[in-house]
C-alpha cells in the first residue's frame, strides 16, 4: 500500500511534534535564603482592603483611585501590554499553518497581415487561474513552542510592570500627600509661633518703655521674630509644590490642582501582616516580573538548541487554470510535497546562538536573585525604620515636655530678675523648634509606613482592573 506511505508518514511527523525535549523545569527558586523569618514579624491573617484605606482618608482614597485611573506612567505601562499580548499573538502564528489565495485574469489581442492587400487577421486569448498555497512547519523539537513561550513569559513580565507601576504611584501619591499635611501643620504652628514672638515683641517693647527692659532685649524679639516670619514664604512655596506633584501623579497638569481640604496628618493603626519572604516570590510585582523574564530566557535557550536540529515543512499547492471562465473549476493541479532542512555549515553561528542565550540566562538568574534580596532588605528596612522612628518620637515629645517646663522657668527667672532675656529667648526657640520638629518626624515615621505597605507589595495588584473601574467613580463622589 504504498499510496499510503506518505500520509502515514506526515501522521507519525505531527504526532511526534508534541514533544518538546529541551522546555525549562517549571520550578525556579533565587539563590538567597528565604527560610528565615523578618526580624519584626506580624503574625495575622491577611486583609484584602487597599493599604491606602488604613488611613482613613476619603480624599487620600480619590486622589489614588484618579491616579490609578489617568497617570501617564501607568497608562504607558498599560500600552506595553497590549504591546507584549500583540507579540505573543505573533508568535504564537507559527504554529498553525499559512493559507495564501492569489488569482488572476487575462486577456490578450494579437493581429497578423499576409500581405499589404490582405486583411489583418485578430486572435483574442483569454487565461483565468485560481491558485492556493498552504504552508506548516512541523515542529519536531519545540522550536515554535519555545518561541512562543518566550514571548508568553514576556507578557506576563510586562503584566507585572504594570502592577509594580501601580505599585510606586499609589506609594508616591501617599507619601506626597503626607508631605502636604506636614507643610500645612507646619504653616499652621509657625503662623501661631510668629502671633506669639509678636505679642512678646509688644510686651518687650512695653516694658522697654517703663525701664523694665534693656534695648537688647526689643532687638532681640524683633530678630526671633524676623526669623520665624521668613519661613513662612518658604513653607508656602513648598506647599504649592507638592499640589503641583500630587496634580502630575493623577494625570493632570499644576494648571489643574486637585482640592485637598484636609490639614492634619492621620494617625496611624498597628503594623500590616508581614507573612514570610517567601511571599514576596507572589507578592511583589517586580519580583514577578524579574522571575517571568528569567523563565522566558531559559525558553529562549529551548529555542535556539531546537534550531540546531532539522526542521521539517509540508507544502500544498493547487491551482485552477483555463481560457475559459465557465470551465475553470474543470482544470486543476495539486501538490503536495515535503522538506526537510538540516544545517551544516553556518559558521558557528547557532552554537553561539545557544551560548548567548545560556549567559542571559546566567544575568537573568542573578539579577531575579538580587530583586529578591532588595525586596526583602526594604521590608527589613521598613520595619526597622518604623520601629525606631516610634521610639524616636516617644524620646522626642519627653524631650519637647522637658523644654515647655524649662521655658516656663526661664520665663518665671526673667520676670523676676534672676536672668536676663537671652536664656529665655533661647528656651523660646527650642519650644518653638520642638513643636515644628514632632510634626516633621511624625509625617516620616507615616511615611515609613507606606514605605512598608509598598514593600510588601499585596495581591490587590491582580485586580486592578478593578480597581481603576472604580476610580472615576471614587474620584467624582470626592470631587478632587
Amino acid at each position: 500500500m504504498p499510496k499510503f506511505y506518505f500520509p502515514a508518514l506526515l501522521l507519525s511527523i505531527v504526532l511526534c511534534s508534541a514533544c518538546a525535549p529541551f522546555a525549562p523545569t517549571k520550578t525556579m527558586q533565587p539563590e538567597v535564603p528565604l527560610d528565615k523569618p523578618y526580624s519584626i514579624q506580624v503574625i495575622d491573617e491577611p486583609s484584602n482592603v487597599l493599604w491606602w484605606k488604613n488611613f482613613q482618608s476619603n480624599e487620600l482614597n480619590a486622589l489614588i483611585a484618579e491616579a490609578l485611573s489617568d497617570n501617564f506612567t501607568i497608562n504607558a505601562a498599560y500600552a506595553r501590554v497590549k504591546q507584549a499580548s500583540a507579540n505573543l499573538e505573533r508568535a504564537g502564528a507559527a504554529q498553525y499553518p499559512t493559507l495564501n489565495l492569489t488569482g488572476d485574469a487575462k486577456a490578450g489581442r494579437t493581429g497578423s497581415k499576409a500581405d499589404s492587400g490582405s486583411p489583418s487577421i485578430y486572435d483574442d486569448t483569454q487565461r483565468y487561474s485560481l491558485a492556493a498555497a498552504a504552508a506548516y512547519e512541523v515542529d519536531l523539537w519545540g522550536r515554535i513552542e519555545a518561541q512562543r513561550s518566550a514571548s508568553e513569559q514576556q507578557f506576563y513580565a510586562t503584566q507585572a510592570d504594570l502592577d509594580a507601576a501601580a505599585v510606586t504611584v499609589a506609594a508616591s501619591v501617599a507619601s506626597t500627600w503626607v508631605d502636604l499635611l506636614r507643610v500645612r501643620q507646619e504653616i499652621s504652628i509657625l503662623t501661631s509661633q510668629i502671633e506669639t514672638n509678636k505679642k512678646q515683641l509688644g510686651f518687650q517693647e512695653l516694658r522697654f518703655a517703663n525701664g523694665l527692659a534693656q534695648s537688647v532685649d526689643v532687638l532681640q524679639q524683633r530678630q526671633i521674630l524676623a526669623s520665624s516670619q521668613s519661613e513662612l514664604p518658604l513653607l508656602v512655596a513648598r506647599e504649592q509644590v507638592l499640589l503641583n506633584a500630587l496634580a502630575v501623579l493623577i494625570g493632570r497638569t499644576p494648571l489643574d490642582t486637585p482640592e485637598v481640604q484636609e490639614q492634619t496628618l492621620p494617625v496611624l493603626i498597628n503594623l500590616p501582616p508581614t507573612g514570610l519572604p517567601t511571599d514576596l516570590l507572589v507578592n511583589r510585582p517586580d519580583v514577578r516580573a524579574s522571575g517571568f523574564q528569567l523563565f522566558s530566557a531559559k525558553w529562549s535557550v529551548a529555542e535556539a538548541r531546537a534550531n540546531r536540529l532539522p526542521q521539517f515543512s509540508i507544502n500544498a499547492d493547487a491551482a485552477l487554470t483555463s481560457s475559459v471562465a465557465a470551465v475553470l473549476f474543470n482544470n486543476w493541479a495539486a501538490t503536495l510535497a515535503g522538506k526537510i532542512m538540516q544545517p551544516v555549515l553556518d559558521g558557528g553561528l547557532r552554537a553561539a546562538e545557544v551560548e548567548r542565550t545560556r549567559a542571559v540566562v546566567e544575568e537573568r538568574s542573578a539579577l531575579y536573585s538580587d530583586t529578591v534580596a532588595k525586596a526583602i532588605q526594604e521590608v527589613e528596612d521598613a520595619l526597622i525604620n518604623e520601629e525606631q522612628q516610634q521610639k524616636y518620637i516617644t524620646l522626642l515629645s519627653a524631650q519637647r515636655d522637658a523644654t515647655a517646663k524649662t521655658l516656663e522657668d526661664a520665663q518665671l527667672r526673667y520676670l523676676q530678675g534672676q536672668s536676663g532675656y537671652l536664656p529665655l529667648l533661647q528656651e523660646v526657640l527650642n519650644v518653638q523648634s520642638l513643636e515644628r520638629k514632632m510634626i516633621q518626624q511624625q509625617a516620616e515615621l507615616i511615611k515609613f509606613r507606606i514605605s512598608l505597605y509598598r514593600a510588601l507589595g499585596g495581591s490587590w495588584t491582580y485586580d486592578l482592573a478593578d480597581v481603576r473601574s472604580t476610580a472615576s467613580t471614587d474620584a467624582n463622589n470626592k470631587g478632587i
